[in-house]
C-alpha cells in the first residue's frame, strides 16, 4: 500500500473521529445540560454549569478530543471548575448503562432490596467493635451507618452495653457512610426529650426544591448520655454519613472531633443515564447545618484535635480521660491512675538509649538493669521483671497492671523510683549508685 493511500486512510479516519467526537459532546451536552439544570442541588450553580455546557467554547473544544473517555473525562474537569463537587462527574461506560437499565426493573430492584437485608447481618449493621477501656470510657466502632430498621436493634444493644460509661469515644475512621436515619438515631442518644435540629436535607428534581428537616428523636430505646463526654475519631477515608454525624455534632458542641480532615463528600447523588454509553452522576440532595448554613462538601469535617488517624484513639483517651480528671467526677481515682499510661502512649514516645541510662541503676534493694536489649526491675535476688519506659517518666511491667514506677527526676537527673499501686499511697525509693 503506497504512502498517498496511507496518508488518505489516516486522514479519513481522522475526520470520522472528529466528527464522532463532536456528534457525542454536542448530543451529551445537550441532556447533561438539562439534567442539571431541572435537578441539580444548587439553583445558581446549576444554571452556571449548563449555561457552560451549551456555550461555543466549551463545545469546540470538546469536539478536538479524540475518544469517549477523553470527552468524559473533559466535561468532569469543566464542570467541577464550577461546581467543585465530589459527586458531579460524566463517565463513559456502556456495560454500566446496560446493566443499570436492567437494574431499574422492578423485579431486579426489589430482588437487589432482599438480597441487601440479607447480607448486611454478615457485617453487624456496620457496628464492628465495642468495648470498655480502662478507666470506665466506652469505644464503639461503627464501620457504616445502616438502615436504622435494620440495624436499629443492634444500636440499642451497644448502647445498653455502654450505659456506665464516664466518657464515650465512636470510632469512624473506616466509616465510609451509609444510612442518614441511623445518623439521626445514633445522635439522639446523646441529647434529652427536648429533640434537637441536626441538619436539613436539600433535594432539587424538576426545578422545584424541597427541604426536609432532620431532628434528633424525643424517645430511644435505652439509656440516654446527654452529659456524657463524647469524643469522634476520623481519618481522611471518613465519608458521607459518617462525615454528617461528626459535622452536626461538632456544630452543636456536643462532641470533640479528633483524628483527620475528613474526605469532604455531603453530596448524594444518582447515576443518571445519559444515553447508551454515558452516564451521569448527579448531586441533587444536600446537607445543610442550620447553625453554619454550610456542609462539608470538598473541606472536609476539621477535627478540633488533629492528629494522624493510626494516634487518634491514643489521644482521644487521653483527653477524655483529662477532662474527666478535671471535672472530678465520682471516678477521679480511677481516671487519674489510667490517664498517665494513656497520655504517655498518645504522645507516641520512643526512647532513647540515653533516657534508659538515666534510670540505670541501683535505688537501695532494688536495681534497674538492661540485659540483652531488654529493661529489668529488680528486688534482691527475687525474680527480675521486664519492664517498658512508657516516657520519661512512667514505667510499667510488661507481666502485670497492678503497679507501675514513676522516675522521680531532679536537675534532669533521675534520683528516686516511686512504685504505685491503684488505691495505695506511693512508696519511693531513692537512687543510691
Amino acid at each position: 500500500m503506497n504512502n498517498k493511500i496511507l496518508k488518505s486512510l489516516a486522514f479519513s479516519s481522522l475526520i470520522l473521529c472528529n466528527s464522532v467526537a463532536a456528534a457525542d459532546c454536542r448530543d451529551v451536552s445537550q441532556i447533561i445540560a438539562k439534567q442539571l439544570e431541572d435537578n441539580y442541588v444548587i439553583e445558581n450553580t446549576a444554571t452556571k454549569i449548563s449555561k457552560l455546557m451549551r456555550s461555543k467554547q466549551f463545545l469546540s473544544d470538546c469536539s478536538r478530543l479524540e475518544s469517549a473517555e477523553d470527552i468524559a473525562e473533559f466535561m468532569t474537569l469543566e464542570l467541577n471548575k464550577i461546581a467543585n463537587d465530589k459527586h458531579l462527574s460524566v463517565v463513559y461506560d456502556p456495560q454500566w448503562v446496560s446493566e443499570l437499565k436492567a437494574y431499574r426493573s422492578s423485579a431486579q430492584t426489589e430482588a437487589f432490596a432482599d438480597s441487601r437485608v440479607m447480607e448486611t447481618p454478615t457485617d453487624n449493621y456496620g457496628f464492628k467493635k465495642i468495648e470498655m477501656l480502662d478507666g470506665n470510657i466506652g469505644y464503639l466502632d461503627i464501620r457504616m451507618f445502616s438502615d436504622s430498621h435494620l440495624g436499629g436493634e443492634t444500636l440499642e444493644n451497644a448502647m445498653k452495653f455502654l450505659q456506665h460509661s464516664d466518657g464515650i469515644i465512636i470510632d469512624l475512621r473506616n466509616n465510609f457512610g451509609g444510612s442518614p436515619f441511623m445518623v439521626t438515631s445514633l445522635a439522639s442518644y446523646f441529647f434529652d426529650l427536648n429533640t434537637v435540629h441536626l441538619s436539613t436535607f436539600e433535594q432539587r428534581e424538576n426545578g422545584v426544591l424541597t427541604q426536609t428537616q432532620d431532628w434528633t428523636s424525643p424517645y430511644v430505646p435505652g439509656p440516654r448520655f446527654k452529659d456524657t463526654p463524647l469524643y469522634i475519631l476520623t481519618s481522611s477515608n471518613s465519608a458521607s454519613a459518617a462525615e454528617g454525624f461528626s459535622y452536626a455534632m461538632q456544630s452543636l458542641t456536643r462532641a470533640t472531633i479528633v483524628g483527620e480532615v475528613t474526605a469532604g463528600a455531603a453530596h448524594a447523588s444518582s447515576a443518571e443515564i445519559v444515553n447508551n454509553d454515558y452516564i451521569l452522576t448527579l448531586p441533587s440532595t444536600r446537607p445543610v447545618d442550620p447553625r453554619t448554613n454550610d456542609n462539608w462538601e470538598r473541606k472536609g469535617v476539621k477535627p478540633n484535635i488533629e492528629t494522624s488517624s493510626d494516634n487518634a484513639l491514643n489521644v482521644a483517651y487521653a483527653e477524655v480521660l483529662n477532662f474527666l480528671i478535671k471535672s472530678k467526677g465520682s471516678n477521679l481515682s480511677l481516671h487519674q491512675w489510667v490517664y498517665p499510661l494513656v497520655k504517655a502512649n498518645s504522645n507516641q514516645y520512643q526512647p532513647s538509649q540515653n533516657d534508659i541510662d538515666q534510670i540505670i541503676g541501683t535505688y537501695g534493694k532494688r536495681k534497674v538493669f538492661q540485659k540483652n536489649g531488654k529493661l529489668f526491675y529488680q528486688y534482691l535476688d527475687d525474680t527480675a521483671f521486664e519492664i517498658e519506659l512508657l516516657d520519661k517518666e512512667v514505667i510499667v511491667f510488661k507481666a502485670f497492671t497492678e503497679a507501675r514506677l514513676q522516675v522521680i527526676y531532679k536537675d534532669k537527673q533521675a534520683t528516686a523510683l516511686k512504685m504505685l499501686s491503684f488505691g495505695e499511697d506511693g512508696r519511693e525509693f531513692q537512687r543510691t549508685m
